[in-house]
């Protein structure tokens, strides 16, 4: 499978982009359908970058939706952005923080991934079993990513869930596209020494 002329590519992202920012328009004339259009488009997105800061299929969900309430709540004093995904995973990003800070969350999860290692693995055999052990190491890949430092765990979100470039990574988290290399490297690398005994096979 042959990846897509980086022309057509640039062109397609250009057009998505023109697009983004017509419904980011028509929400600040109080277009309803324009409002529609942008929350379909970014609500599952947002929710899994939420989410990988908060653990909480119900919170992450609450954070966006309270995110798009509030725009278009504000919507009359809202300017069109720049870039409309830079500035709806910013918020997302902020909000979630947020939470973080205000509920203490981070530290209650770090309390059950505790609890959760204790998880034994179970070897490989009948075919049920090896759904078992692929569900533990799914459940051990989540852990981990939750537990990487901050910034190399925005850095994961956006470019391995997201599929994001670099550059668009760096534009969400205002840094410079090396810095999100930097970063990127360093989380691979520790999930690699996170997630080493199902490697090992």
């Amino acid at each position: 499978m042959h990846a897509l002329p980086e022309s057509r590519s640039s062109a397609a992202a250009a057009a998505r982009e023109q697009v983004e920012l017509a419904w980011f328009g028509g929400v600040c004339t109080g277009d309803e359908a324009a409002f529609e259009s942008l929350f379909r488009a970014y609500a599952g997105p947002l929710h899994a970058f939420a989410y990988s800061y908060v653990g909480s299929q119900t919170v992450a969900q609450e954070i966006v939706q309270d995110l798009f309430a509030r725009m278009w709540e504000r919507r009359e004093t809202l300017e069109v952005p720049r870039s409309v995904y830079a500035y709806l995973f910013s918020a997302t990003r902020n909000r979630a923080i947020s939470h973080l800070r205000s509920q203490r969350a981070e530290q209650a999860f770090l309390a059950r991934a505790v609890q959760a290692q204790g998880t034994r693995r179970l070897p490989s055999g009948a075919p049920q079993e090896r759904d078992l052990e692929a569900q533990t190491l799914e459940e051990a890949l989540d852990r981990a990513v939750l537990e990487l430092p901050p910034r190399c765990r925005e850095v994961f979100a956006l470019t391995r869930n997201q599929q994001l470039s670099h550059a668009q990574v760096a534009e969400v988290l205002r840094i410079s596209p090396k810095t999100v290399q930097i970063h990127m490297g360093r989380a691979l690398a520790l999930l690699r020494q996170k997630l080493r005994p199902w490697l090992q096979g």
